[in-house]
């Protein structure tokens, strides 16, 4: 009995020792632990050391959720959507090392990513509202802008003997003109569109140009309204003699057909209207033939002075359809916005967009806001995809839902990189009959 009590106050004395010793050791961890966390910057400063490791640089393979966009270095008003773009430092801290960084995922691409350059598409989106469709009673041709009067520059033969004169914009507007002077020797005529008085005209050219000079031939061949060819000068001085005299005329191998007579013919760099798009030859009609504009225009100018004067029983009106909205129409409108978008986010000083645009609105403020926004040095856009994903007619205004992928690479390393964003557009139709996007908002 006395050895078991002695086992038993043996055993908590060794206990005691036992606890001792685990305190002190408990004590000591717990110093050396606060020594550590004095000496050691904390959680928050090291993800801002790896923030910093990413500024000024373009990753992809990576997505920023909506929650974490607001620490990027972005102009006050983000792009919401998935981005794939570089991501900047949000606080300053003093870091004597730089972490190292990580390894980005490319996006790799089949070809080397070019920037789009000046082409057949850039014209036509930009030109489309200069253009119209003409149909009379006998025939169907093209025509253009001459000036800020309404005056519609075209052939001759198209409006010859025409009971009425009905155009059409690309957008499907369709508007009552009056032919104001007519040749019968030169195939030029103009047609005065009073509710286009207002509208500003493309610029023209009014000297020669030379031979080799690349142009585009546009109007409506087989009724088909915007359609362009390219090619260039191959000629210039030429005469014909049908109908009409036809002299110093611009040959070009941009190929034109019937319902293409009275179109504008485009210089590609300079984007001025040389010539009114006339003849083929049917025996070579990959040759066409364009009367320049400096050969014409003080007779054109001459009609807007002193136009022709009718009676009224001699005008004879055509039921014409008031502005209206078509799904498909508004699909091309949005499409062809979005395809001018490159070139002003690539050179701000290229602006085809903003003709787009309704001037004076809140689409107009922020579809610049977004140019500026995007457009940094460090990146160069090569394409942008638009998906309509909705389109809603209202008696007055359409709203259209779109996604579009912009996507662009770093001019120092190629890494391509893509930014996402929702937007919903609401179009209106102008006084010139045109759709113009009247606000932009984020879906």
């Amino acid at each position: 009995m006395n050895k078991r009590l002695e086992n038993r106050k043996s055993a908590q004395a060794r206990k005691r020792i036992f606890m001792t010793v685990w305190s002190f050791l408990l004590l000591a961890a717990i110093g050396l632990g606060g020594y550590f966390l004095v000496a050691t910057p904390d959680s928050s400063a090291q993800l801002v050391s790896k923030q910093d490791s990413f500024a000024g640089k373009t990753y992809a393979g990576f997505k920023i959720a909506e929650e974490d966009v607001e620490e990027l270095k972005q102009p006050e008003t983000p792009i919401e959507g998935a981005v794939e773009d570089v991501r900047e430092e949000t606080a300053e801290a003093p870091v004597e090392e730089p972490a190292e960084e990580p390894v980005p995922e490319v996006i790799e691409s089949a070809e080397p990513v070019v920037a789009p350059k000046k082409d057949l598409s850039t014209t036509i989106a930009n030109a489309k509202s200069y253009v119209y469709t003409i149909y009379t009673d006998l025939e169907q041709g093209s025509g253009f802008l001459f000036n800020t009067e309404g005056d519609i520059l075209t052939n001759a033969h198209v409006v010859k003997d025409a009971s009425y004169v009905v155009l059409t914009n690309s957008d499907g507007q369709e508007f009552t003109g009056q032919v104001i002077g007519i040749s019968e020797t030169t195939d030029i005529a103009l047609v005065r569109v009073e509710a286009l008085a207002g509208k500003e005209p493309m610029a023209m050219e009014t000297s020669q140009v030379e031979v080799g000079t690349e142009v585009f031939a546009l109007g409506s061949p087989e009724n088909i309204s915007n359609t362009a060819t390219e090619g260039q000068i191959t000629g210039t001085s030429k005469n014909f003699s049908d109908d009409y005299e036809y002299k110093d005329l611009y040959e070009m191998n941009a190929t034109i057909k019937k319902g293409s007579s009275g179109g504008p013919l485009i210089a590609a760099e300079t984007e001025r209207i040389l010539g009114i798009n006339s003849i083929i030859l049917e025996d070579d009609p990959n040759i066409g033939y364009a009367i320049p504009i400096y050969t014409v225009i003080d007779q054109l100018n001459e009609w807007v002075k002193n136009p022709i004067q009718y009676e009224d029983d001699e005008v004879v009106l055509p039921d014409v359809k008031d502005a209206h909205f078509d799904k498909e129409l508004l699909k091309s409108f949005i499409e062809a916005y979005y395809e001018l978008l490159p070139y002003s986010l690539n050179d701000q000083k290229i602006a085809y967009y903003q003709s787009y645009l309704l001037p004076g609105s809140q689409g107009e403020i922020e579809g610049k806001k977004l140019v500026e926004e995007l457009a940094i040095e460090d990146r160069t856009f090569d394409i942008i995809k638009p998906t309509v994903k909705n389109i809603e007619i209202g008696e007055e205004k359409a709203v259209i839902e779109v996604e579009a992928v912009f996507t662009f690479h770093s001019p120092e390393n190629d890494e391509t990189a893509t930014i996402t964003h929702n937007k919903l557009y609401t179009v209106v139709i102008d006084e010139f009959g045109d759709y113009m996007i009247e606000t932009i908002e984020d879906k």
